[in-house]
């Protein structure tokens, strides 16, 4: 599917789903651009300036989450590790540390591509600056690099102000201040800052669309919104500036309950329009994850298939790149089940983001 990328010389939005849960629906901010300069590198908080650690690592020989990578990656599919390191650098140096440690272990297993290291950055995630994430993004980098060189650092983020379209009029501006003012690190702004300042490697984008209710008031329908968000995004040149991914949740409980033309749609909206745009990758959240008390998943149960499989199926012999999150707890125990369940994510997904295993 061809888009057209709008023919703009500056990009109008301002300031601005890991084994994240669905897309949050944001009820919001101005038009014009904001400087995405980031401030002068914060004194406080954890300073991240700790000597590579000496720590034995995992024990290859019986770590799960090991195991699960090394399963992966026989067939073929490249490995993330995911954590949420910036709980730990929240928590103080030496629980940052200890998963840096950690991290630096799991860098060494074959196929290791690099790490995730945080889940919607700057929403929800306790940082509440621009600042602030930026100072843990250079912290997680700079210590990244020191125990695992060569491996890249991911980030996702959902920057919720790109759903509410600013550049149409008065009320999508209203709607993008709104959540500006409210995730002031998730502005659309200061994810180009980050990416300016070379603090991310890879990319993984959630546009924040709203409910089919309200782009219809609006005039267009959820995709036509989701084209416009991609080509402003294409426009202001992000593909450039890291490698660039897209993401959403389509897992759910007792597996994804869409029917074939639904499944279409999410197919076409969520991966084929992205990738038109330069998204390099499409995160699909997720294989299998307790959520909200339920367990939700891609397949059904006893791993049926469903339309959506097919469709992911389809885009993969296309040759897109599909990522899916995994963890060894949501696993089989028996040898036969689990390499059942490996083989399947194998045929449809490229990468996976394997849990690192830190809490």
């Amino acid at each position: 599917m061809k888009l057209a990328v709008l023919a703009l010389p500056v990009l109008i939005f301002v300031a601005g789903c890991s084994g994240g849960p669905p897309d949050a629906h944001p009820t919001s901010a101005s038009s014009g651009m904001t400087s995405t300069a980031l401030p002068p590198r914060p004194t406080g908080g954890p300073t991240g300036v700790s000597l590579p650690s000496t720590a034995p690592g995992p024990n290859f020989t019986s770590d799960r989450y090991v195991e699960l990578a090394n399963a992966l990656h026989k067939r073929g599919v490249d490995i993330w590790w995911e954590t949420d390191l910036v709980a730990r650098w929240l928590e103080g140096p030496a629980s940052f540390d200890q998963a840096i440690d950690r991290l630096g272990a799991l860098g060494k297993v074959p196929g290791v591509v690099g790490f995730k290291v945080s889940d919607e950055i700057g929403y929800h995630d306790g940082l509440q600056t621009v600042a602030e994430a930026a100072q843990f993004l250079r912290t997680a980098k700079t210590r990244l690099a020191q125990v695992a060189p060569g491996k890249q650092l991911l980030v996702d983020a959902i920057v919720p102000e790109l759903g509410c379209l600013p550049w149409r009029g008065g009320n999508q501006q209203g709607c993008a201040q709104r959540v500006r003012l409210k995730y002031p690190a998730a502005t659309a702004a200061a994810v180009e800052g980050y990416l300016r300042a070379k603090l991310i490697d890879r990319l993984d984008l959630s546009t924040g669309l709203l409910e089919d209710a309200t782009y219809a008031k609006w005039g267009l329908t959820k995709r036509e919104a989701q084209v416009d968000v991609w080509n402003r995004v294409k426009a202001q040149g992000w593909p450039q500036l890291t490698i660039l991914q897209a993401r959403k949740a389509l897992a759910e409980p007792d597996g994804y309950q869409g029917d074939p033309g639904q499944a279409n749609d999410d197919a076409v909206t969520y991966i084929d329009v992205p990738v038109a745009a330069g998204a390099r990758a499409v995160d699909i959240w997720t294989w299998r994850q307790v959520y909200q008390g339920n367990v939700v998943s891609l397949l059904g149960p006893g791993l049926s298939g469903n339309p959506l499989w097919t469709e992911l199926l389809r885009r993969r012999a296309d040759g897109r790149q599909l990522i899916t999150h995994m963890t060894p707890s949501q696993m089989p125990a028996d040898s036969a089940g689990f390499g059942r369940e490996c083989d399947l994510a194998a045929a449809a997904f490229s990468a996976v983001f394997v849990a690192a295993g830190t809490g």
